[in-house]
């Protein structure tokens, strides 16, 4: 069996893309010291960056040279090597945040010879201390951990240099090199130096003003490819990821043959076989899996029984953080029982063997999550994957489940894997699958609010809000922290009802259901009272609304892409007591945008002395296509902020 795992798992701080290795570093030795390149009097003199006149930091170069499976060396192999050397410049006080590099590590996972220098407007040259660098562990399990090493000196003039060796061994790369940065970049180029008897399949995407050149050697290929003078990519408010918009370029083994053809990422197909041979490695010790899934799920009704072995992973296996579709090597079932810790892909493979053992035919599924990036179904690369699912059929409906998330009903996903694409996992026939989707209507916010104007003119009265479906993603660790979500929720009305005291906190949950109802009371503060005239905005909790769309589409850079999909409701009910009057009121409105809406309504009855205000708030659809829709909605957007902003008043005759 080849010996492959997740290369790389991208972590960038501001300018900077470090990679996460997976498999353990195999006769490589640590980078051999040497010199930066000197500094030009051009890099010396740059003080902005044409076009991006407000640029606090510019990334002046970013090289990097891949040496895989063996290049170069007499005895092949797999071990591989990675060099990389960054510049940057820092040219505004702001841009000082960008002097942190950030690397994740591990036993398996070996940087080599890094070395870090700041260079000060004035020439002096302040290397980077080994005391700063702070280790902090992420996952015990799989003994990873992150390194912030964090530049001395820095300041607005000041030149950052680093660069370091990362050595693995494996002949696999399964990230994309990226050449755009947060930051500007004035010069990116990466080089792939392959053996002859490995093939791979160049892929890119968003490579505008990228140059390709390949070439043979005595040790195999080389392909360059290099950028000059990339925009920053943008970080626009619901705009796509990072990774759908940088310029990009990945060469993705497809066979190896040296010893006869050896297929690797070829297609979907052999690609779930080599996973396929690792996740039999894994089944092969179940350790009592079989007997403690027949305990946990009793005898029951098969949906009981589902729900039974469901909970117990997702409860009591504890989340290794560890994402990503491949497994440790060393992991198997009984290991991820006993330990009762495991990373995502472990979970999965621990619920298929108990859904299995009491009947099921559970089927394992590669989900992405849309907010890390968008898949191309063409690409047979695992590692666009950060989760596996486990299927499973019940009255004759897939059923998807996800162990890995505590806040997630049987049978819920995550709302960034709602609506994607993702591959139902198959040695032999593997399918491109889209996960289902909860409907906006079933994702609702509902605020209830009834208040009471006293004879002080002081506003008093009750609060309900009901959450339901991908609402209640939301505000997810609140729930399921019980112990804390009192707090969590108080803080959240208090900051949504400013002069209003909010006490009697209380929440109440079901994860099996996705709802949530949290209660309060609410008083306006005393120093809030005007005795004469009093004053409510009657769209708050769920509102007042802000205008997220401040660009026009002349010069917005990316597209919109709502993250979940959903319905904001509330009701207000409004009393006040003879002697007070209504002086002004919201006006009604009913807009409608394509994908977003706004309808809000005033019941008023004066002799009564009672009103009752509605408002409502759809997303309906996740993208924005074209920019005729975008300033459509973005139009409607600043009506919305308008009717949330207006308030009711009351005023004493």
């Amino acid at each position: 069996m080849t010996s492959f795992g997740n290369l790389f798992d991208m972590k960038r701080s501001h300018t900077v893309f470090l990679a996460s290795l997976i498999l353990a570093l195999a006769g490589l030795r640590g980078a051999a010291a040497a010199d930066f390149p000197p500094i030009t009097p051009e890099e010396r003199a740059l003080t902005s960056v044409p076009g991006e006149p407000n640029a606090p930091a510019v990334v002046l170069y970013r090289k990097g040279e891949f040496l895989l499976a063996g290049y170069g060396t007499q005895r092949g192999g797999n071990a591989s090597l990675l060099r990389v050397q960054v510049r940057m410049k820092i040219l505004t006080e702001a841009g000082k945040s960008s002097g942190e590099v950030v690397i994740s590590h591990s036993h398996a996972r070996r940087l080599h010879g890094f070395q870090a220098r700041t260079v000060l407007p004035d020439g002096r040259v302040v290397p980077v201390p080994p005391d700063a660098q702070f280790v902090r562990k992420t996952s015990r399990t799989h003994k990873t951990f992150t390194t912030a090493v964090a530049f001395p000196a820095v300041q607005a003039g000041a030149i950052l240099d680093y660069q370091y060796e990362l050595g693995f061994d494996s002949i696999f790369y399964l990230e994309p090199w990226y050449f755009s940065d947060e930051l500007p970049v004035r010069y990116s180029e990466v080089v792939f130096k392959t053996p002859a008897d490995l093939a791979l399949q160049a892929w890119n995407r968003a490579l505008v003003g990228v140059k390709v050149e390949q070439s043979q050697s005595a040790s195999g290929y080389v392909t360059r490819a290099w950028a000059e003078n990339l925009p920053p990519v943008p970080d626009d408010p619901y705009g796509p990821p990072f990774r759908d918009l940088a310029a990009q370029m990945l060469l993705l083994p497809t066979a190896r043959s040296s010893n006869g053809h050896e297929p690797l990422f070829e297609s979907w197909k052999t690609t779930c076989e080599l996973l396929g041979q690792v996740y039999d490695d894994v089944r092969k010790h179940d350790g009592g899996v079989a007997e403690k899934a027949r305990e946990i799920a009793g005898t029951g009704s098969p949906r009981d029984k589902a729900l039974a072995v469901y909970r117990f992973v997702r409860d009591q296996i504890e989340d290794d953080v560890y994402i990503g579709v491949i497994t440790d090597s060393s992991s198997t079932l009984a290991k991820t029982l006993s330990q009762r810790k495991a990373s995502r892909a472990e979970r999965a493979l621990l619920l298929e063997a108990m859904l299995r053992a009491v009947g099921f035919s559970p089927r394992l599924v590669w989900a992405a999550d849309r907010d890390r990036e968008t898949i191309d179904p063409q690409l047979a690369n695992p590692n666009w994957f950060d989760t596996v699912l486990v299927r499973i059929e019940l009255d004759g409906q897939p059923v998807y489940l996800d162990p890995s998330d505590r806040s997630l009903g049987f049978g819920r996903l995550r709302a960034g894997h709602e609506g994607t694409t993702a591959i139902l996992f198959d040695t032999r026939d593997p399918q491109t699958i889209t996960l289902p989707e909860t409907p906006y209507y079933k994702s609702v916010r509902r605020a209830e609010i009834d208040l009471t104007l006293g004879p002080d003119g002081r506003l008093a009265g009750t609060g309900t809000l009901r959450l339901s479906g991908q609402q209640i993603a939301r505000t997810a660790d609140w729930l399921v922290e019980e112990a804390n979500a009192a707090d969590a929720w108080k803080k959240w009305l208090d900051k949504r009802f400013p002069g209003f005291q909010v006490t009697a906190v209380r929440t109440v949950q079901s994860i099996e259901d996705g709802t949530a109802t949290v209660t309060w009371t609410l008083a306006q503060r005393p120093e809030e009272v005007l005795g004469d005239e009093a004053s409510v905005v009657p769209s708050a909790p769920v509102g007042p609304q802000k205008q997220p769309f401040l660009q026009p589409a002349s010069d917005r850079r990316s597209g919109v892409i709502f993250g979940e999909l959903y319905r904001d409701e509330v009701e207000l009910k409004l009393h006040w007591p003879e002697g007070w009057t209504l002086e002004s009121k919201p006006q009604e409105r009913n807009l409608t945008a394509k994908i977003v809406s706004l309808s809000s309504r005033v019941e008023a009855d004066p002799a009564a002395r009672t009103l009752v205000y509605k408002r409502r708030f759809d997303v309906s659809q996740r993208q924005i296509g074209t920019s005729q829709e975008y300033e459509s909605v973005r139009n409607l957007f600043a009506e919305v902020e308008k009717n949330d902003a207006q308030k009711l008043v009351l005023v004493r005759r």
